[in-house]
């Protein structure tokens, strides 16, 4: 509440020394209730506006970006099969062209073909997607050097299929990685892990295979590409540890723990079984590998300890 106006007044109109002394301590408290009320409502302002969003800070300069820790006793092999695989796939697909708008379209068309599915369901009534939107919107604003994309987030109602991926800027995330991400801090790196597949480049140059594959094998083509993901899968373990670099840097910028993506592997990994031949065939590295990763990357760039 704010002081009396009238017993101000009251204080003006004499020249008693006792009503100066009154007058001053009354317009004292009257700055002093002013100076709560501003400072309630600029904290109060400050929660709303924010969000999800943390203490922003920038990237350290020099950062620097290991592949080292994917090396396994495999890693020769998957070297040269690497390589070999990085050639052909520049021979056929120099001249092709994917745009922007070419990756956004086909996230449309993946949308709508998925939508036939009767296991694909989009919860849209869910107030998690609030909060989906909100990271999605705080880590787009943070990309260095952006792309045309333009993102939209979409929760799938799957209580059983721990995953998130994307496809031209379609962000789809499961209700049961929600369920397993202990805080918003690991939904931030997860999030900006899809945002990173898309600003890297590596939906774009999936694409480009796909429409190599069509204009060389006509029908037989996209066949082709499948099987051929399957076998050069530990090819895209690289792709996959930049894009948790990337996610990672965006959750860094917007001032989230980035220890927390560590400790989400570190979960998830007491679940797998781990097999060195089959670490050859895996798209993605173990968890326990990104974990080691993640954590070497934290140590030597943001210099952070996580334990």
């Amino acid at each position: 509440m704010f002081p009396r106006t009238d017993l101000i007044l009251q204080g003006i109109q004499t020249n008693n020394p006792l009503n100066k002394t009154a007058f001053t301590m009354k317009i004292s408290a009257l700055f002093f209730c002013l100076f709560l009320f501003c400072s309630c409502n600029e904290l109060n302002g400050n929660k709303n506006d924010d969000g999800l969003k943390g203490r922003e800070r920038d990237l350290p300069k020099n950062m620097t970006y290991s592949y080292d820790c994917l090396k396994g006793d495999s890693s020769k092999i998957s070297d040269i099969w690497s390589k070999a695989d990085n050639l052909i796939n520049k021979v056929a697909t120099y001249d092709i062209e994917v745009t922007d708008e070419d990756q956004m379209k086909y996230g449309d068309t993946f949308l709508i073909e998925s939508q036939k599915d009767k296991k694909f369901i989009i919860d849209h009534t869910n107030p998690v997607n609030t909060k989906l939107q909100t990271i999605l919107t705080d880590l787009v604003q943070e990309r260095t050097k952006p792309t045309g994309i333009r993102y939209k987030i979409y929760l799938l109602k799957d209580t059983a299929t721990i995953n998130a991926y994307t496809v031209g800027g379609k962000v789809f995330i499961t209700t049961a990685m929600i369920n397993k991400c202990k805080n918003d801090d690991q939904l931030y790196a997860i999030i900006g892990h899809e945002i990173g597949h898309n600003e890297k480049g590596h939906i774009k140059a999936s694409l480009k295979q796909l429409k190599a594959s069509r204009e060389y094998f006509g029908d037989w083509g996209e066949a082709l590409v499948s099987i051929k993901k399957l076998l050069t899968g530990s090819f895209n373990q690289k792709n996959e540890m930049e894009a948790d670099y990337y996610g990672l840097d965006l959750s860094w910028k917007l001032g989230y723990d980035v220890c927390a993506i560590k400790s989400f592997w570190d979960d998830l990994s007491k679940g797998e079984e781990k097999e060195d031949w089959f670490n050859f065939f895996r798209t993605h590295p173990y968890s326990d590998v990104r974990s080691n990763c993640l954590t070497a990357h934290i140590r030597k760039n943001f210099e952070v300890t996580c334990k």
